[in-house]
């Protein structure tokens, strides 16, 4: 019974990661490929996981470890406007060295009827969503079958 009832919630936190997560991989790229790419800039970094403030250094240390924060983005709502959006990305970089930078040039996109949702265009934050993403599908598989090899 206790075998079954972890078995179940492996399952369940895997479906969960897989799909928290592989939006945050997929969207990027069908974005790019339906929708529309704008030039934004990182405007600041966010603090913690659930604190609004924006900070200015693009890392901060948690628990006396270095570790990387989510950017915070502004962009124009279409290639040709004057009106800008704020966008905060909800995946941060995996490594520290791979961090945006404070006024960096970044690739924006999003979907044509919707410029409010969007998404940084960059191999730090799609490759780190990946990476959790194949974690969440090894342990729906470890939920399914039961074994770890």
């Amino acid at each position: 019974m206790l075998k079954f009832f972890f078995r179940l919630a492996l399952f369940g936190l895997g479906l969960f990661t897989t799909y928290t997560f592989g939006r945050e991989t997929v969207e990027p790229i069908w974005h790019r490929i339906t929708g529309t790419k704008v030039e934004g800039r990182i405007s600041g970094f966010l603090a913690g996981r659930n604190s609004p403030s924006v900070q200015r250094e693009p890392d901060g240390v948690r628990k006396g470890k270095r570790r990387t924060r989510r950017p915070v983005f502004v962009y124009p709502t279409a290639p040709a406007a004057l009106d800008s959006l704020e966008g905060r990305s909800s995946s941060r970089a995996f490594f520290t060295f791979s961090n945006y930078e404070l006024n960096e040039r970044v690739s924006v996109v999003f979907a044509k009827n919707n410029p409010a949702n969007a998404h940084i265009l960059g191999w730090q934050l799609i490759g780190t969503s990946l990476l959790v993403t194949l974690l969440g599908l090894y342990m729906i598989r470890i939920g399914v079958l039961g074994k770890l090899d």
